[in-house]
């Protein structure tokens, strides 16, 4: 039912192509979807967000080269200021029954000044580290999921922004062509004044009368003619173009679309909203946030291999040294850091999960607005279109009054004008039911 209800707007806003001049005749035109597509496709704000989202996803893969082998390699090339040596106390070496204490006196063994070699090469597999890279990964995924929301929230905006731009520029032109006709007809009606006052049928002062309402929508006329081209320009910036692009419009590819119930509208837009998804993104790094401090307690553990080799630098020290082996690292005592970084982590997944509550209550009273919102565009329309209705019957009879002589030219005049504003009304109320579908749409998280 409530479909149905809002499906009549539908045809209705069609009815605003009955009120433009077929666009060709300028150039070529740009229907709502092309420029919507031409947005995503080529809009700088968009590329920025999904250069962000490229950039998180090369961290999940920088992430995950955190559980291979880690392999390093320190080489210092160095000459000698002092000398290297050893002293070997007389009989450190022991004492022998046949030869003696070795070696016989002190002796003193040194190496020559001369530059010299030592390199340090090392491999290392980590072991119970591999459960905080795991966390680490985790991490990085959400990091990227959350600049996936944000690039999600950026286009919707900027869908939303190009469809509110278009809805202006065929307002302002329907607009424009409305005030084309008024002029029209008050050029018409000055000319006959004219004759008639000459004829001194008609008095002087109807004549100007006829003369200033012509002023005025020509002076209207003028004024459109600045926010137009602005609302182009921008829209045109907003599909990545250049601003002098020439653009045309095409109002008849505006269409709203049936409105989904308003309980089936608070499942989609929570289900869809960005910001919504971001806040269970936040909570979701929250946890992991404390899974990770938690993980801090466990000892390093890695399997290594080391190489050290010296070359030309000691003829003293062993010129090769090799080991493999386990190599744990553990802090024993931290003074309850470990225990407050956790306690902290705690205190943020709390928030977090208030914070998603808050999100979806803040989403779920936006959808409503907006629901509301196409209602209330739904019936101004009916109201503009029984004014238009009432007003061009007036003016039917105001002219074939005034052609019997039973009405004055300022009461044509005046209904003339009020048939004006009841077209721009109507034509505004056309827009305002657009624009609130186009806001709907964007409340519930539609991507298009």
């Amino acid at each position: 039912m409530r479909s149905h209800r809002f499906g009549a707007g539908r045809a209705a806003l069609i009815a605003i192509a009955c009120l433009c001049v077929p666009a060709a005749a300028y150039g070529q035109v740009t229907t709502l979807a092309e420029a919507i597509h031409s947005a995503e496709a080529a809009n700088r704000t968009i590329q920025i967000a999904a250069l962000e989202h490229e950039k998180a996803l090369r961290g999940v893969k920088s992430a995950k080269t955190q559980r291979l082998p880690q392999f390093s390699i320190i080489a210092l090339g160095s000459q000698p200021i002092s000398q290297i040596g050893i002293t070997l106390e007389r009989g450190s070496l022991g004492v022998y029954p046949f030869d003696g204490p070795i070696p016989g006196k002190t002796t003193t063994l040194e190496s020559p000044l001369r530059f010299g070699f030592i390199g340090y090469a090392s491999v290392s597999q980590p072991l119970t580290q591999l459960y905080k890279v795991g966390l680490g990964i985790e991490l990085a995924r959400v990091a990227a999921g959350a600049t996936t929301e944000q690039l999600r929230a950026k286009r919707q905006a900027v869908v939303n922004e190009v469809r509110r731009l278009y809805y202006a520029i065929a307002l302002a032109e329907s607009g424009r062509r409305a005030l084309r006709t008024t002029v029209d007809f008050l050029q018409q009606l000055d000319r006959e004044t004219s004759q008639q006052r000459v004829q001194r049928v008609a008095l002087e002062a109807d004549l100007l009368a006829v003369k200033a309402q012509l002023v005025e929508a020509e002076y209207q006329l003028v004024k459109l003619d600045d926010p137009i081209e602005s609302q182009k320009e921008q829209l045109n910036r907003l599909m990545g173009r250049s601003i002098d692009a020439p653009l045309e419009i095409d109002p008849s590819s505006i269409a709203v679309a049936d409105v989904v119930s308003l309980s089936a509208a608070y499942d989609e837009a929570l289900a869809s909203r960005p910001e919504v998804r971001l806040a269970k993104v936040q909570q979701r790094k929250s946890e992991l946030d404390v899974k990770r401090a938690s993980a801090e307690r466990i000892p390093d553990v890695s399997l290594t291999a080391s190489t050290l080799r010296t070359v030309n630098f000691s003829s003293v020290f062993p010129n090769n040294v090799a080991s493999v082996g386990v190599q744990a690292t553990w802090d024993v005592f931290d003074w309850g850091r470990k225990r407050a970084d956790i306690q902290s982590k705690q205190d943020a997944e709390a928030q977090a999960a208030l914070d998603v509550k808050e999100t979806e209550e803040l989403v779920r009273a936006d959808v409503a607005h907006h629901y509301r919102r196409i209602a209330e565009a739904r019936k101004e329309l009916q109201l503009a279109q029984a004014l238009q209705a009432s007003t061009t019957e007036g003016l039917r009879v105001a002219r074939n009054r005034y052609a019997q002589r039973e009405a004055l030219l300022s009461d044509v005049v005046k209904v003339q004008s009020s048939l004006a504003d009841a077209n721009h009304r109507y034509t505004q109320a056309l827009m305002d039911l657009a624009t609130a579908q186009a806001d709907f749409e964007k409340a519930i998280g539609r991507d298009r």
